[in-house]
């Protein structure tokens, strides 16, 4: 049974709400890119972000089931390198919402449990999307069968993109204009000192 839950930033300016949330509807994962890791750092929110390996905590879904209902003016984007994902938070309070294609089209969006009052892969997060389903960009060497295992989820997120491509078309919402696709905020970019600088923190 897929549920709603609300989005809300820490301070209370940003507020809005995940639909349809459940196994079936959602990819859940975990990855430990630099770029996660230094976003984390980047927001001062890496006991929040982060496990002890330097895993984010991500569940992938159509965007056309996450809405902003009040406070998108706070809302703003940057971009840990200069070709990577638009990272989207709230900039009142530094709290993740969701992380997207550099331009609209393609209808993905993965958000951080935290903006809907979760932490990590607790057991409630587990309940309301299921267990994650792969680890993408590992920083240490896996074996055969998490190798197949990240395999097998990579094959259910194409499959999911599709789907949500042939039922929703062209994405946009709730971050890109509609008619041009483009971000509705220009993304904040850093500079290569301190992108050294967040790498250091996270231990690269």
């Amino acid at each position: 049974m897929s549920v709603d839950v609300p989005v809300k930033c820490s301070c209370g300016s940003v507020t809005g709400v995940a639909r349809n949330l459940s196994a079936t509807t959602t990819n859940h994962v975990m990855c430990s890119c630099r770029g996660c890791q230094c976003y984390a750092h980047f927001l001062g929110r890496a006991d929040d972000m982060l496990d002890a390996d330097g895993g984010s905590n991500i569940f992938q879904l159509d965007p056309k089931n996450f809405e902003i209902t009040s406070g998108m003016e706070h809302v703003v984007c940057m971009q840990v390198t200069p070709d990577g994902p638009l990272r989207w938070y709230a900039g009142c309070c530094k709290i993740p919402l969701g992380n997207s294609f550099p331009k609209g089209g393609i209808p993905f969006l993965g958000v951080l449990p935290i903006c809907i009052g979760y932490k990590g892969t607790s057991d409630e997060v587990v309940k309301l999307i299921g267990p994650v389903r792969g680890h993408i960009n590992q920083q240490k060497p896996i074996g055969v069968g998490e190798k197949l295992r990240n395999t097998g989820m990579l094959v259910r997120f194409a499959f999911k993109l599709l789907a949500w491509r042939i039922r929703g078309g062209k994405s946009w919402r709730p971050f890109f204009d509609e008619k041009t696709l483009r971000p509705i905020r220009k993304p904040l970019t850093i500079s290569d000192e301190e992108r050294a600088a967040l790498e250091a923190k996270a231990g690269f």
